[in-house]
């Protein structure tokens, strides 16, 4: 957060002045400095569970065997509508961060996510891999049209706002701001997108724990054997699929 990129920027300038007073300001004594502090605050962007720019919900801190499932990126005209019927077989409800362009494509996918209980947040209107490079009011753009959107399919504005690719600036942190939402990250993420999905189902059954909010996307044609598995699995296992909202505790739209 805002103080904890304070105090590092006070640490690096002490270090310098430091070197100043001990006339330590050759290159070999200020390239590690900066150095360092660039591989920081890359680290605190790229990570959005380390809240290093804004505080973001990735987990709940808990002892119950409860879990939160979230699908990005869609909705997708093929795959969304086999998995809504997947998670309907298993009554388990999930939070789908929708991405604008998208919903305004498949309006009557979005519809559908809400009819049968799912949650639906906010995934930015292109999902740009240029995001996170936007100035605050462009991305502050993208987020007011995306919630416009949906509210006037749905009838509900989001606050849960996902971030792109989950990197996390101070431009991102002023349109969070400014549009009083509310960052959602993860807390276990298996790149479901790129695995083969053995090894997804593995990785998924090997680092589950309690408290956890699960990524995937539902953009992924292997998306649907990668869920039934693990749901099959937490069931065996005695895990609960909770909603979002429930296991962290915060509201899904506005009043």
């Amino acid at each position: 957060m805002s103080n904890r990129i304070n105090s590092i920027t006070i640490i690096v300038i002490i270090l310098i002045i430091t070197g100043s007073y001990f006339n330590l300001t050759s290159l070999y004594y200020l390239i590690p400095i900066i150095i360092l502090y660039i591989i920081v605050n890359i680290m605190g962007s790229t990570s959005i569970g380390l809240n290093y720019y804004f505080h973001s919900y990735s987990n709940a801190s808990t002892t119950k065997k409860d879990i939160a499932i979230t699908f990005d990126d869609g909705p997708h005209p093929h795959i969304t509508p086999k998995l809504i019927e997947l998670l309907d077989s298993h009554n388990v409800k999930a939070t789908f961060f929708c991405i604008g362009k998208n919903v305004r494509a498949h309006p009557n996918i979005v519809v559908d996510i809400i009819d049968k209980g799912h949650l639906v947040g906010n995934h930015s209107y292109r999902h740009s891999k240029f995001f996170d490079l936007l100035s605050s009011k462009n991305m502050q753009k993208e987020m007011v049209e995306t919630n416009q959107i949906l509210e006037s399919i749905t009838g509900k504005s989001p606050k849960l706002f996902r971030p792109p690719f989950g990197i996390t600036n101070p431009m991102l942190r002023k349109a969070i701001s400014r549009t009083n939402m509310v960052s959602v990250g993860w807390s276990l993420r298996l790149f479901d997108t790129v695995k083969d999905p053995k090894n997804v189902i593995a990785k998924l059954v090997t680092n589950t724990k309690p408290g956890d909010v699960v990524l995937f996307h539902d953009t992924n044609k292997n998306i649907l054997e990668i869920v039934e598995e693990y749901l099959l699995w937490l069931k065996k296992n005695d895990y609960k699929i909770v909603s979002l909202t429930s296991l962290l505790n915060i509201e899904a739209y506005e009043d």
